[in-house]
């Protein structure tokens, strides 16, 4: 049976200054899966970056590995990019979905591929283009989740053309449609989080604590888009993956995130703990709601959703039909790859998303080649993930490293974990990610 791994890009990519750090190796990764299944055939079409599937050192590939062969190809149409992966005969082609800045599309291309792999006969694991579509535009998200009946915060949505339509007509003397947002903005609770509808992720969200605050945005040349402004929930923040495709779902059990000064996650700073299951937090309910996003989704792959939790109960904010930092924690929780989670998807064997080592996710300041062998060679750490930009001038965009630390047992014995690594590292554990993962710890332990 040949199995061909897939993932597209629309962006140039230049890596001859990004040195990134894998370990596990993707390299080991993909033999570890090819002997797990020697009657299979694995093939690897991707493009670069090619994240989640291959190791990229600046603009250096990494060999094949045994059992595994890959064709790096240029940027594509998605026929083209269908017509690479035909050429080896696929039976089962399975996206591997990542994401670029400043646009979260990448799904919608794959999707295209996928629509004509089916129509030639292939069995494909990748969520349907409609499906990508509503994730992609925030403001389409919503809508969707409105209609579907799942519990929402109030929120306004500002076209920019019409915000700004006076512009181009020296008659008009008022706008009526930017009046209207005004008005509605008024009467809306402050605090407010404004997000670029088609932005990824939460970078550039802006947080507003009053009406004054929220109309300078606006009027600003940094609101250059389609925005939605949301009342802000309170709450903690989690994440949580769906697994699973046509109508058969796993949902794995939340981790806790760390927010920022103004209450909201950010990617490249936060905590990620887990997993949750105390009944504080009414998981099961969770699980329920989930299970009915995937099946009116019709999700075919894996999804990762950001939520808050309150005394209201679960909030969905985001949906993010890829690949993630979230699938690689999964993952070395499940002391198992990405590739086999998806294989596992892919044949209906979810019996394998069973059990889960507490784990920590944290961030570390970039370390060289040394240091990582080194932490690496720590019986408690799981996985590591470092990103360099050589080329970078400023501190924040140099990039960084990304380790995954476990126990055995507890949550709460993570943090004597956390506090004999740090003792080991001091200089690369800092005070904000060490303070913050030893209060989600502490919220975690008292129920």
């Amino acid at each position: 049976m040949n199995i061909v791994f897939y993932s597209t890009n629309t962006n140039e990519f230049d890596g001859s200054h990004l040195v990134t750090r894998t370990m596990p190796s993707r390299k080991s990764e993909w033999e570890c899966l090819a002997r797990a299944f020697p009657l299979m055939h694995f093939f690897v079409v991707t493009q670069r970056p090619a994240s989640f599937l291959l190791d990229f050192d600046r603009k250096e590939l990494s060999q094949e590995p045994q059992g595994v062969r890959y064709l790096l190809t240029e940027l594509c149409t998605p026929q083209e990019m269908a017509e690479k992966i035909l050429a080896f005969s696929p039976d089962v082609a399975i996206a591997a979905t990542f994401w670029v800045t400043p646009f979260d599309w990448l799904g919608i291309q794959d999707a295209q591929v996928a629509d004509i792999l089916r129509q030639k006969g292939v069995r494909t694991v990748c969520h349907p283009l409609e499906t990508m579509l509503a994730c992609f535009d925030k403001y389409q998200t919503r809508l969707f989740l409105e209609k579907q009946g799942f519990s929402l915060p109030k929120a306004v949505y500002i076209h920019h053309e019409h915000f700004w339509a006076e512009r181009s007509h020296r008659e008009v003397h008022t706008n009526a449609y930017k009046t209207a947002i005004l008005f509605q903005l008024e009467h809306m609770h402050y605090p407010v989080v404004i997000k670029d509808t088609v932005g990824l992720s939460s970078y550039g969200m802006e947080v507003a604590v009053s009406y004054k605050q929220a109309v300078y945005y606006l009027c600003s040349g940094r609101s250059n888009g389609d925005r939605l402004v949301e009342e802000f929930i309170e709450g903690e923040q989690f994440g949580a993956e769906i697994y699973g495709k046509d109508g058969n779902y796993t949902v794995m059990p939340p981790f806790m995130f760390s927010v920022n000064r103004y209450g909201i996650t950010s990617p490249k700073q936060s905590v990620k703990i887990g997993p949750v299951a105390s009944e504080k937090y009414h998981v099961d309910q969770l699980q329920a709601m989930l299970q009915s996003l995937a099946k009116k989704l019709n999700l075919s792959g894996i999804a990762q959703v950001d939520l808050i939790f309150n005394r209201d109960g679960w909030h969905i904010i985001e949906i993010n039909p890829r690949l993630s930092g979230m699938t690689e924690t999964y993952a070395a929780a499940m002391h198992t790859s990405v590739f086999r989670i998806l294989m596992d998807i892919a044949f209906d064997q979810h019996a394998s998303f069973s059990s889960l080592s507490p784990v920590l996710n944290i961030k570390l300041p970039i370390c060289t080649d040394a240091q990582l062998s080194n932490i690496f060679a720590r019986r408690e750490i799981l996985y590591l993930y470092q990103i360099f930009n050589e080329a970078a001038k400023q501190e924040r965009e140099k990039g960084y490293c990304e380790a995954v630390l476990a126990s055995e047992s507890a949550i709460s014995s993570l943090e004597d974990r956390l506090l004999r690594f740090s003792a080991d590292y001091p200089a690369l554990v800092e005070p904000k990610f060490l303070a913050d993962s030893k209060k989600i710890i502490e919220s975690l332990k008292e129920n």
